[in-house]
């Protein structure tokens, strides 16, 4: 019992991180409006499996508001991947509640 506590802890503060690092990624893109995270392996396409057989996100789907150029697409992936990898690197745990998500901006 005491183990499943602490997984679930660390779930949770892996939530939140998840959390704050979406958060600031749209407010500092905003004209994304989402993107969805998917596991590399279990993607169909032999073509893109990771090379060396670890587990990796793909980020796929990416949305915006308008027209934007090739620019700033790729700051927009660029920006996605930095804040993926940073939450999993903080938090390991967060790979699991990344993959298949789908992420999108909220408006009020």
């Amino acid at each position: 019992m005491k183990t499943t506590a602490i997984s679930d802890r660390k779930l949770r503060r892996a939530a939140a991180e998840v959390e704050t690092q979406i958060r600031e990624l749209f407010g500092r893109c905003p004209e994304l409006t989402g993107f969805a995270i998917k596991d590399l392996a279990l993607m169909a396409s032999e073509d893109i499996a990771a090379p060396d057989g670890e587990p990796k996100l793909f980020v796929t789907d990416i949305g915006f508001s308008g027209l934007i150029g090739e620019q700033d697409l790729e700051e927009a992936y660029t920006q996605i991947g930095t804040a993926i990898s940073d939450v999993v690197s903080e938090r390991p745990e967060a790979f699991e509640l990344l993959r298949g998500r789908t992420f999108a901006r909220t408006l009020h």
